[in-house]
């Protein structure tokens, strides 16, 4: 009866473990001011930022990272202006390790056939804790004049496949994420820009100004 119990409680751990491991990726846009992790920074009226387009892989419980394991071989993103009339400029392709495949104004599209044709692919950085992340290109934000704009990274095709490694022969890292209890997501970042209101002029400063008119009439009769 022990072993049973004992056995059975092996298997609930085991179960638990795999429940709370997961993949998760997040496609976001990095400036000086903080990650687009769906969130909004304060901005005056077509201000410019630089930012960074980034793919963070996220690793808990017992998975094994992806991308940190091996390269990116290819990659198909969209990025895209929501609202007023903010906009982007310069989307620019990191192409280190490949080639570009195709990317537009609004696409970064990446390839790479492997290190025997002298393409070893996109490398990442372990930042600690589980995090990898991959730099897949930069562009320029700009600010809109009056009220917000989102600038919203999404997986090219919306298919799986679309972000693959060496290693991932078959199936995407869209996939591997959804397999094991994560997701994969196109993240957002809001640049808002507020009227500042005009100050009223102090009391003494209008009464200064009173004053001053006053006198100048004054001058002028007495001519």
């Amino acid at each position: 009866m022990n072993l049973r119990i004992a056995t059975f409680a092996i298997v609930l751990l085991s179960m638990l473990s795999s429940a709370q491991a997961e993949l998760t990726y997040d496609l976001l846009l990095r400036t000086n001011r903080g990650d687009g992790m769906d969130s909004a920074i304060a901005t005056t009226a077509g201000e410019a930022l630089n930012a960074e387009v980034i793919l963070r892989e996220t690793v808990t419980g017992s998975d094994s990272t992806l991308i940190g394991t091996a390269n990116l071989n290819a990659f198909n993103l969209t990025l895209e202006s929501i609202g007023s009339d903010g906009l982007f400029e310069s989307l620019t392709l990191n192409g280190d390790g490949g080639f570009d495949a195709g990317s537009g104004a609004s696409t970064l599209t990446f390839a790479a056939f492997g290190p025997g044709f002298g393409q070893p692919g996109r490398t990442s950085i372990d930042r600690g804790n589980g995090i990898f992340e991959a730099s897949l290109g930069t562009v320029t934000l700009r600010a809109p004049t009056l009220g917000e704009t989102r600038f919203v990274l999404s997986d090219g095709s919306a298919v799986d496949g679309d972000f693959t490694t060496f290693q991932t022969v078959g199936f995407g890292l869209e996939s591997a994420a959804a397999n094991s209890g994560g997701g994969f997501f196109g993240r957002a970042l809001t640049l808002s820009s507020q009227v500042t209101a005009i100050p009223e002029p102090s009391s003494a400063l209008a009464l200064s100004l009173v004053c001053s008119a006053g006198l100048l009439r004054s001058r002028r009769r007495r001519r």
